[in-house]
């Protein structure tokens, strides 16, 4: 593997984040060319509502996976994981990162030391696979190559003395959704 750690990320959350964002834009330039600036500047975070969501919950969670760790970015919180942290590798409904006994009394992974991750989904099998399903199966792009690309990474680790899991805040989102929320009630108050 190279220094930069791969990402996986769902392919439908970019397809949603255009459409959503390209709906909002058409929406309010309507606005603009049927009323005015200021009208626009009114309805604008109310469009920015349903944009950051759509980024938040289906954009923005993915893995960044290396030899060292795997970094699980949930909406609104990452999960950094050393790879001596994890116990297993499962898929279920979505992959998960079964943490040692050490790294689950940290909390991280809630009260059963699982960490789930929003970006990699379980496809249910089909009896018939579509042109496009076969040709991922093909280039190893499905879920279970990806849960087996992921084993391997975690067997493949060395001691990693001192390594803790730990998790933090996604700062980006949240002061977007501040902003986004002030400006809706400056709107609400400047409409009157």
């Amino acid at each position: 593997m190279t220094d930069r750690p791969r990402v996986l990320r769902a392919s439908t959350g970019l397809v949603w984040l255009v459409g959503v964002a390209a709906v909002a834009l058409f929406l309010l330039g309507d606005v603009v060319v049927r009323g005015s600036w200021a009208q626009a500047l009114l309805v604008a975070p109310w469009m920015l509502i349903p944009v950051w969501f759509v980024y938040v919950f289906l954009y923005a969670p993915h893995l960044a996976v290396d030899e060292d760790r795997v970094r699980v970015h949930n909406p609104l919180r990452t999960i950094d994981l050393p790879w001596s942290t994890v116990d297993d590798v499962v898929m279920r409904w979505q992959l998960e990162f079964h943490l040692t006994a050490d790294a689950a009394a940290t909390g991280v992974g809630g009260r059963k030391g699982i960490v789930e991750s929003w970006a990699v989904t379980h496809r249910r099998r089909r009896a018939r696979l579509d042109r496009r399903a076969m040709q991922a199966e093909r280039t190893g792009m499905s879920s279970d190559a990806t849960l087996e690309v992921i084993r391997g990474l975690h067997a493949s680790v060395g001691r990693q003395p001192g390594a803790r899991a730990s998790a933090s805040w996604d700062i980006p989102p949240l002061v977007a959704a501040a902003a986004i929320a002030a400006w809706c009630v400056a709107a609400v108050l400047l409409a009157g």
